[in-house]
């Protein structure tokens, strides 16, 4: 009998499942039980599988479509032949930084003068300014003539801003996914598949991928008005930056997304581009195949660290750099950003990990903490910690740094699965000054004499939600091996082909019941072992697991996920274990 702590789909035991299953595997070559995971997530017809199972940039839907690109590509095509700038504005995380970086090489690749900024978060507010427009405009050689400004990754909620950047002569686009408001700014092209009346089949691009759909449809219009040559510009080589801003963002690997990141996965992997061969050196991963959890722990947070701690430029020219040579010094600067950050995290979270058990051992299942002092680089990181340590949303808040005489706070946020922390935001703006975001991570201004009033309202919103948060949730199983006979060489690599795993596609959790495991050890806090199946004997880790001093030799309930590693350069199938429970 299974532990009542795991939750397993009904349906795993259907018979229509176990057909489908059986279907899969005669089509594609799969072990019925993947044909069985896929079958229970919605990938319920052999055609889904193959488009799953087979993604190809041929399958991307047009440009056309996305609401604002034909009004921005008829901006920039002005532009182009009145020889005018372009002015990029970003935004200081991996998603703005790589966007940034993929228009201003490809706009310097056909010929356009193009300068960009990332406002500094520690001075600066989040998204387009005054302060950053004039910034731009200092960089021209003559800003009387005007340009055009675009933002990426932000700019949907900036109405004053735009107005602004009307004034001083620029045409504005704005490239966003975020969740637009009620009124939006009067820009000439506004470019967000989130638009109500967009027509564009998939709304879950980051906001890297909306860049590049831009980019598409800039190649496509330059090269029917006879421009350039467009089919000597390979616009696959700009995909290394989309898979690094999507997986970063925690954006659905879905759809188009999923098409996009396994593209970008082996244009990284091909390290061509002399900023990411540096960076993965550094992350010790340069003789490899990179996966997109290698985005998600070693990549993006040593380029997500330069933002955090106002350096966002640094990334920028580090992806940027043309040579080896220009790579190594943007490339060490970020790893040593990243250990600073390390150590600003774990000051933090310390003092926040405090207040969030406070909050929850008085009912509150919405979290929404004032930390006085904490770095605002690292508010956000902090956050998905919070949140993936309790099952709860949680906002974190410290004192705004621009004036220091300024009563309101700054707060990051990031939810759980099924709880839309955007909407929830929306449900609570009498007492914001500034908000913006979409479901998993939001950012805000609040005045501080509002924290309180504003926490009970959150946690209010969060309890009518109706979702199971915290201890509640459970473990979630997607599948039970009953037989350990199907715990094979083949299955663990067969189920490579479901990568790249993520919000969207989390990688399957399995289940080994009554597992006894072969030579349990403790090493510096982890749990090492090994698994015997089939003849082949699959080595295991635990991470944290041997730090609570439980003895591991009885039989035990063993959840785990199945893992690609890499051990002195060789590669190898890891058991890694999620949780080790008494039955």
């Amino acid at each position: 009998m299974p532990h009542p702590l795991y939750i397993l789909s009904p349906h795993l035991k259907n018979p229509e499942t176990k057909r489908f299953g059986a279907q899969a595997a005669n089509h594609f070559r799969l072990p019925p039980q993947l044909g069985e995971i896929l079958y229970v997530r919605g990938i319920d017809t052999l055609e889904r599988i193959d488009q799953f199972l087979n993604p190809q940039l041929t399958m991307l839907p047009s440009p056309d479509s996305m609401k604002g690109i034909e009004a921005g590509v008829r901006i920039l095509l002005e532009a182009y032949k009145n020889q005018l700038p372009i002015l990029i504005h970003g935004d200081y995380d991996v998603d703005g930084i790589t966007s940034t970086t993929l228009l201003t090489a490809f706009f310097r690749e056909i010929g356009i003068s193009t300068c960009y900024v990332i406002p500094n978060r520690l001075e600066e507010r989040y998204g387009l300014s005054r302060h950053s427009i004039r910034r731009l405009i200092e960089q021209l050689d003559n800003p009387g003539r005007g340009g055009v400004l675009i933002t990426v990754d932000c700019g949907i909620t900036a109405i004053d801003e735009v107005e602004y950047a009307r004034q001083q002569g620029f045409d504005v686009i704005i490239t966003d996914h975020h969740e637009p408001q009620a009124e939006l700014p009067r820009a000439g092209a506004i470019i967000n598949p989130k638009q109500a009346d967009c027509l564009f089949p998939f709304s879950q691009l980051a906001g890297v991928g909306v860049a590049f759909y831009l980019v598409m449809a800039l190649r496509k219009a330059f090269t029917e008005h006879g421009v350039f040559d467009g089919t000597q510009l390979n616009l696959k080589k700009y995909l290394d930056l989309v898979a690094l801003g999507t997986v970063a963002d925690v954006v659905p690997l879905v759809g188009i997304n999923r098409i996009l990141v396994r593209a970008g996965l082996e244009v990284l992997s091909e390290k061509q581009r002399p900023g990411v061969h540096a960076l993965c050196e550094r992350c010790g991963i340069a003789e490899r195949e990179i996966l997109a959890e290698d985005i998600s722990y070693r990549l993006a947070p040593r380029i997500n660290a330069s933002g955090r701690l106002g350096e966002p430029g640094v990334a920028v020219e580090l992806l940027l750099s043309q040579t080896s040579q220009t790579a190594q010094d943007p490339a060490d600067a970020l790893d040593q950003f990243n250990v600073e950050r390390k150590t600003l995290e774990l000051d933090a979270l310390e003092a926040i990990e405090i207040q969030c058990k406070e909050q929850i051992a008085t009912g509150r299942e919405g979290l929404a903490i004032y930390q006085e002092g904490c770095h605002p680089g690292v508010l956000g990181i902090v956050a998905s910690r919070i949140a993936e340590r309790y099952g709860r949303p949680v906002i974190i808040f410290t004192d705004e740094q621009v004036g220091a005489d300024s009563t309101s706070l700054k707060g990051s946020g990031r939810s759980v699965a099924g709880v839309h922390l955007f909407d929830l935001l929306e449900q609570c703006k009498e007492f914001i000054s500034q908000y913006g975001g979409h479901a998993m991570a939001i950012g805000l201004t609040i005045e501080q004499a509002n924290i309180e009033h504003f926490a009970e309202l959150f946690n209010a919103k969060v309890c009518g939600c109706g979702e199971p948060l915290g201890q509640g949730r459970g473990i979630e199983i997607d599948y039970h091996f009953t037989e350990k006979k199907a715990l094979t060489k083949h299955f663990a690599r067969a189920l490579q082909r479901l990568q790249p795993f993520g919000e969207g596609n989390p990688e399957p959790s399995f289940l080994l019941s009554r597992e006894r495991l072969m030579h349990p050890k403790r090493s510096n806090g982890h749990l090492r072992f090994r698994v015997q199946a089939n003849g082949h004997v699959f080595p295991g880790i635990g991470f944290h697991l041997a730090e609570n001093g439980h003895n591991y030799k009885s039989p035990h309930d063993l959840v785990f996920h199945l893992k690609r590693s890499w051990f002195r350069g060789i590669e190898q199938d890891q058991v890694q274990a999620t949780h080790v429970l008494l039955p």
